[in-house]
């Protein structure tokens, strides 16, 4: 029944590596507030910026500026409709998914959200509700287009309300001065996004019916192939297949 209700729950898409496009956490998180309104035959959709600004937590001109980016890196196009913009998200293959749970958590700032957002692509997920980052915060700085303070600002606010960890390891980052790296737990649960574990499963589960088919229909090939072998023995013998046929029915 929890897997059904899991299940159940919308989430939005959000392609991966679009912080190596230059694209900042914002601009991901303008991308997502856009995505919930999207008609997911037409792709498009039309919220207001004032209705975008609620859901991002962000102001009118960073929503602006953001939009301006996702066209320049072609995640989305814009069109007027009258005095309103309508909004085409284009295709892509790999993505992150992001629960209604987590985008409506009134415990997370938008700077944390975001940052959680451009992060998830780089979290190791082999135990379920933890997300595991490895990286030292510069090396994650580059990769997600944010800086080694604001990581670090955004890891003490989390950490404080409990939804991230920080072990301490002993390696040590030589561009942070050969400082301790702390590996960070991401209680992804507790954000909400048990939808990564539902989905997981799912194309688990949809990867062993296709092999199950795969090895069924091999199967059926092979049985073929030994009818066919067999056929051709016995007309090389002077054997009529179809007056054998004809014999057994008359016998039965």
């Amino acid at each position: 029944m929890e897997t059904e209700k899991i299940l159940s729950k919308q989430h939005i898409q959000l392609p991966n590596d679009m912080g190596k496009s230059g694209l900042t956490a914002n601009d991901l998180l303008v991308y997502v507030s856009i995505k919930r309104h999207m008609n997911n035959i037409t792709k498009e959709c039309f919220p207001s910026q004032v209705l975008v600004a609620e859901h991002s937590g962000l102001s009118r001109p960073t929503i602006q500026k953001s939009i301006e980016q996702l066209k320049k890196f072609k995640y989305l196009e814009v069109r007027k409709d009258g005095r309103k913009n309508v909004y085409k998200f284009n295709s892509y293959k790999n993505f992150e998914p992001f629960s209604y749970d987590f985008l409506d958590n009134k415990e997370l700032s938008s700077g944390e959200k975001a940052y959680i957002m451009i992060t998830q692509q780089y979290m190791f997920k082999d135990e379920e509700g933890l997300g595991k980052v490895s990286y030292s915060n510069a090396e994650l700085g580059k990769k997600i287009n944010m800086s080694h303070d604001t990581i670090a600002r955004y890891d003490k606010g989390l950490a404080q309300k409990g939804f991230l960890t920080l072990v301490k390891t002993k390696n040590r980052s030589i561009e942070e001065g050969h400082i301790m790296i702390n590996e960070k737990l991401f209680h992804l649960d507790e954000l909400g996004q048990a939808v990564i574990w539902t989905l997981q499963n799912h194309e688990d589960r949809l990867q062993t019916q296709e092999k199950t088919i795969s090895l069924l229909l091999k199967a059926v090939e092979e049985s073929n192939e030994r009818e066919r072998e067999r056929d051709k023995i016995l007309a090389s013998n002077g054997i009529d297949m179809s007056k054998l046929f004809n014999v057994e029915m008359m016998v039965i």
